[in-house]
């Protein structure tokens, strides 16, 4: 097994995690002695797999026999009963501490202005397609699938919350179950549910949500729209309104009927409905969060896609909450190092813009968060550099494995992708 307090690229990317790991192994005994493939180097096998783009479970066995990397790296070379062993033996609670440990330690970036508008998780799931064997993972007579369902944090671009079930669990279930006081929710048609609604506010927590356009209420009261300049010619037909939902049976705890608010519009063709229980936002604003839920789409196309998630290496359940932990597990430690590449990249001209950007988004007064009108284009320019994490950038980082990390390194793993 490979020596972690080497400097090489591979070892910098798995840092933050391999004192937790070490923590773990010694809650489990004499697991290290009993078994070849024990806990630490199963795991590391399995994110060195994730990492290096390894489609199956006999892809990365074939990669630990006979890459050049792999043997650099001492990966441990395990059967196919061995990985299957390992699946059914380590449960998915101790990848669960794993990935709310990486959470808590490691240091994001936030996107500038986000947190001015409170602690934003988009929610969504989505669905990944089963083998026939896969008994326990329900959705049609004639196919089998799971799903993923997600909560994703706005402010930092980062997963915070997942569940893999069968395809025909409830989300919102999984919704109902993640509620948090103080945070809001953004979410798309499939989560509408007056009952949820009420269990979002008897929880203290707050939701945007996209309805359907046939919703009855009644209108209270008439809110006056201001939207910034740039936003006119993208937004048309814009109100904003106090309502009451004609057919909702709650009450609040004076008994009265719940007011939530209704913002309708118009964008590029389609027509919006969105009611929220956020009444202390801009109307833009409003529209802007919901706007950035496209994010969470992002995030399943990205482990689909360039993680490779949608080829399952194990089939059973846990196995399979034990192989998406990892994958999260993962995506946070690139992050992380991708954006510590940034940073030891950047000249000072970057970084005196980037501090200058996070001064007038803090400069500007609750009142008027005019840097709201620069989020999206903020987002576009920067995305690319902090947050994305493509297939390129995957594959220039692994030929870099071996190398040790610098900022010579760092350059270069900024520039090959720019």
């Amino acid at each position: 097994m490979i020596n972690y307090s080497d400097t090489n690229v591979f070892c910098k990317i798995l840092s933050p995690v391999m004192q937790i790991i070490s923590n773990t192994v010694n809650t489990l005994g004499d697991d290290d002695k009993k078994y070849k493939l024990s806990f630490l180097p199963f795991t590391v096998n399995l994110l060195y797999g994730i990492m290096s783009n390894i489609k199956s479970r006999a892809q990365l066995i074939t990669e630990t026999k006979t890459s050049d990397i792999a043997e650099a790296l001492k990966l441990v070379v395990a059967s196919n009963s061995m990985y299957n062993e390992a699946f059914h033996r380590y449960k998915p609670e101790l990848y669960r501490e794993i990935f709310l440990h990486l959470l808590s330690s490691l240091s994001f970036m936030s996107i500038p202005g986000i947190d001015q508008l409170g602690h934003i998780l988009l929610v969504d799931g989505s669905i990944f397609p089963a083998i026939s064997t896969m008994g326990w993972a329900t959705y049609k007579s004639t196919a089998n699938a799971l799903k993923l369902h997600l909560a994703f944090e706005l402010n930092r671009m980062i997963p915070v919350e997942f569940l893999s079930t069968e395809a025909n669990y409830s989300e919102k279930r999984f919704l109902l179950d993640i509620v948090k006081e103080g945070i809001t929710y953004i979410l798309d048609r499939g989560y509408v549910s007056f009952n949820g609604f009420k269990a979002i506010l008897d929880k203290k927590a707050f939701f945007i949500v996209r309805c359907k356009g046939n919703l009855q209420y009644q209108v209270r009261q008439y809110f006056e729209v201001n939207l910034p300049a740039k936003a006119s010619g993208l937004l048309e037909g814009v109100r904003d309104m106090k309502i009451v939902l004609e057919n909702d049976k709650n009450r609040d705890d004076k008994g009265k009927r719940i007011e939530y608010r209704l913002i309708v519009f118009s964008a590029l063709g389609e027509s919006y409905v969105l009611i929220t229980n956020r009444f202390d936002l801009s109307t833009y604003e409003v529209i802007m969060l919901y706007a950035y839920r496209w994010q969470v789409e992002l995030v399943f196309r990205f482990l689909k896609r360039t993680l490779n998630s949608i080829h399952l290496l194990c089939h059973d359940p846990e196995g399979v909450q034990v192989q998406f932990y990892l994958y999260m597990i993962s995506y946070l430690l690139l992050l992380s190092f991708k954006q510590e590449c940034e940073a030891v990249a950047e000249d000072e001209t970057q970084e005196d813009e980037a501090s200058e950007l996070a001064e007038e988004c803090a400069a500007n007064p609750k009142e008027e968060r005019h840097y709201v009108c620069g989020l999206v284009s903020m987002l576009g320019q920067g995305l690319k550099k902090y947050w994305k994490i493509s297939v390129h950038w995957l594959i220039t980082v692994r030929n870099f494995f071996l190398k040790s990390f610098t900022v010579d390194i760092a350059k270069r793993i900024v520039l090959c992708v720019e």
